[in-house]
């Protein structure tokens, strides 16, 4: 009996290995569905990985993360440090000479947190206000998963500029859309 408890426990371990550290490179950068729109390909099929059907270990919360300090602790899940933070959706795979490379893209949202505990989402001008000029924003995947260690991917650096320029532009089309609205009154 007991050799068979050994049997079961390595086999369940066997499935704790979890895909190697995928190196990110960013392709974009827009605005999608009140979103700032994060694309980017990986040398990893991590998503694949964690949503195969025969996978004992699921997946609970699949995102692209980002902070302000790029020395962060990624490995937990703090929301009080995390800048933006998006679900990941796979976009596409397609080779590239004999190496496959993996689309991705991720909706990011900038949270803002309020009397320590409640959090909204901030608005275009909370955006290009906590963002400094010429900075850039740290991301990794990171993927939360039951009984196993955390999947995180190595760091992707995003240019807060590039977010700040999406941040005013919204602000402006916002702003231009209330002028409309008063107008018609």
């Amino acid at each position: 009996m007991l050799r068979l408890w050994w049997l079961l426990l390595l086999g369940l371990l066997a499935g704790c290995n979890a895909p190697p550290a995928a190196k990110l490179q960013l392709v974009g950068v827009g605005i999608e569905d009140n979103a700032y729109a994060v694309t980017f390909d990986a040398d990893v099929d991590f998503l694949g990985y964690y949503e195969d059907e025969g996978r004992f270990w699921p997946a609970v919360n699949k995102k692209l993360v980002c902070r302000l300090d790029r020395q962060s602790d990624f490995d937990a899940a703090d929301y009080a440090t995390e800048t933006a933070s998006g679900s990941l959706e796979f976009v596409a795979e397609r080779r590239v000479g004999q190496r496959k490379v993996f689309r991705y893209k991720a909706h990011l949202s900038f949270e803002k947190w309020e009397s320590g505990s409640s959090m909204s989402i901030g608005d275009a001008a909370y955006v290009d206000a906590v963002l400094p000029p010429g900075a850039a924003i740290a991301c990794k995947v990171r993927i939360l998963v039951y009984f196993a260690p955390r999947y995180l991917s190595e760091t992707m650096l995003l240019p807060a500029n590039a977010v700040k320029r999406l941040a005013r532009q919204v602000a402006d089309e916002e702003a231009k859309s209330k002028n409309n609205a008063g107008d018609r009154r």
